[in-house]
């Protein structure tokens, strides 16, 4: 049984180190409320009591991903929904000035209206929440990862990434080394 277990674990610690990397990468869709984005989606309702128009609701205290827009920014940011042009930064460490890439991750805009709220209702007030329109964005680009902010390094995965995200693969691992224990204890007991 021992080398079963070393080669659940051993594959488990494999697959994160490797291939979790790929999911450091966030997208989605969104409520862009100007210098932040709402991303948890609650459902549609009516606007103001009016059947003909519509608003998407996104909770107001789910996780809000700020926007960084530049404004003499020094580059990259992870853990951000990072839209700035071009520029570049001075290294006082090495006397020196790197440039460094626009980004922009907000990918697409709509002009469906979208609000926040602390729960769902079926009817959104205006001014009860704070309003804007849906975005799809993305953040933690590895592409901009040579870019990155020094006080802000990509190396290390952020914290925000919710953990679900692994919960297939954790799964998984645990059911194989559970389908060996069990044939292991029906083998023994035969």
């Amino acid at each position: 049984m021992s080398k079963y277990l070393l080669l659940t674990v051993l594959s488990t610690v494999l697959f994160f180190l490797f291939i979790s990397p790929s999911f450091c990468q966030v997208t989605g869709r969104g409520c862009n409320l100007g210098n932040s984005v709402a991303t948890q989606f609650l459902g549609t309702a009516i606007y103001n009591s009016d059947p003909s128009q519509s608003v998407r609701i996104y909770k107001a205290n789910s996780p809000i991903v700020p926007i960084i827009t530049g404004n003499g920014y020094s580059g990259y940011r992870c853990g951000y929904i990072n839209v700035y042009p071009a520029g570049s930064r001075y290294v006082s460490a090495t006397n020196s000035t790197v440039s460094y890439n626009a980004a922009n991750e907000i990918t697409a805009t709509f002009s469906t209206r979208c609000a926040t709220a602390t729960s769902y209702s079926s009817n959104f007030i205006s001014g009860s929440g704070n309003e804007g329109t849906e975005v799809d964005y993305k953040y933690n680009d590895p592409a901009y990862y040579s870019d990155a902010d020094p006080s802000y390094s990509c190396a290390s995965q952020p914290n925000n990434l919710p953990i679900d995200d692994y919960i297939p693969f954790i799964i998984c691992s645990t059911g194989v080394f559970g389908i060996i224990i069990i044939r292991k204890k029906r083998s023994t007991h035969i």
